[in-house]
């Protein structure tokens, strides 16, 4: 059950804010084979003036952090960074304006739902 966490410093249309959302699902469900009703995602911007990025980088610049289970392979965490670039460049997004974080915390540092511990 991945929490994902995208981070923009511009503004966005609903639009674009819902694409973006679908676009780092979809790249989960293809890389990380979580079940189809596991979407736990957030958006936030932040100004401009608030946040600074790589000099090579636009104002399309987007960090992605997700929260996870530990144990996926360095294979499906490539897989999900190629299914993320190649989902935000279908948006309009280059691959220098893109930084992904993953963060691994052990299953007992989780409580889903209704104070139930991970399984």
């Amino acid at each position: 059950m991945p929490l994902a966490l995208i981070e923009s410093c511009r503004t966005r249309t609903d639009d674009e804010v819902a694409h973006l959302l679908q676009a780092v699902y979809e790249a989960q469900l293809a890389a990380f084979n979580v079940p189809p009703s596991d979407r736990q995602s957030r958006y936030v911007e932040h100004s401009p003036k608030w946040v600074l990025t790589p000099p090579d980088s636009s104002d399309n610049f987007i960090l992605i952090t997700i929260q996870m289970f530990p144990g996926r392979s360095a294979i499906a965490k490539q897989v999900f960074y190629q299914e993320i670039l190649k989902r935000l460049g279908a948006l309009g997004i280059h691959e220098v304006d893109v930084f992904i974080g993953l963060h691994e915390s052990p299953v007992e540092n989780w409580c889903i739902r209704n104070g139930r511990p991970a399984p």
